[in-house]
Formats: structure tokens, C-alpha cells, sequence
């Protein structure tokens, strides 16, 4: 990998640099648990809202309508037009009262 440096000192890269996000994804199908990766410091929103028609998640874990486990995958392509609402998994809390 080699690095290069500007004349301020900012360093590139060969490599891009991503965070992992833990994801719940609501389908029409079911639910996706999975890991959403988004470029250092960007919104995952805006990620989500730039992707291409497939988002790739990892380690997926896929759950039918009832909450039954059905499938789980080092790796998933999933189509944007079957997202019924996506949520950072560290955001998600219970507010049953």
C-alpha cells in the first residue's frame, strides 16, 4: 500500500477506510441484522440515499415475518427498493411502558 502526501500534509491512500455499522433492516419479507459499511465520517443515511440498487451488508442474519431466523450469510446484496426502514442497531431501544 503506498501513501502520498500533499503540500498540507493530508495523506492518500490506495485504500479507502470504512466503519462498520450494526444494522436492523425492516423488508417486506422480514427483518435483516447485518453490518452496513459507510466511508470514515460520512451519515449513513447519505450512504444508504448514494448506493447503488444493491446495499451490501455482512455477517446477515435474515428473520421471517415471525422472528424466525431463516438464514445467515458472511455476505448479502440487498435491493434498496425492499427497505421498508433501516436503523443504526446502537439507535434501537424498547420504550415499553
Amino acid at each position: 500500500m503506498s501513501t502520498r502526501y500533499d503540500e498540507k500534509g493530508k495523506f492518500f491512500t490506495d485504500r479507502v477506510t470504512k466503519e462498520q455499522i450494526p444494522v436492523l433492516i425492516q423488508t417486506v419479507f422480514g427483518r435483516i441484522e447485518g453490518f452496513f459499511y459507510v466511508m470514515a465520517g460520512a451519515r449513513l443515511k447519505d450512504e444508504i440515499n448514494n448506493a447503488e440498487q444493491f446495499i451490501a451488508l455482512t455477517n446477515a442474519k435474515i428473520y421471517n415475518l415471525e422472528g424466525k431466523c431463516e438464514l445467515v450469510c458472511e455476505f448479502l446484496s440487498l435491493n434498496r427498493d425492499h427497505i421498508v426502514w433501516l436503523a443504526p442497531q446502537a439507535e434501537i431501544r424498547s420504550d415499553s411502558k
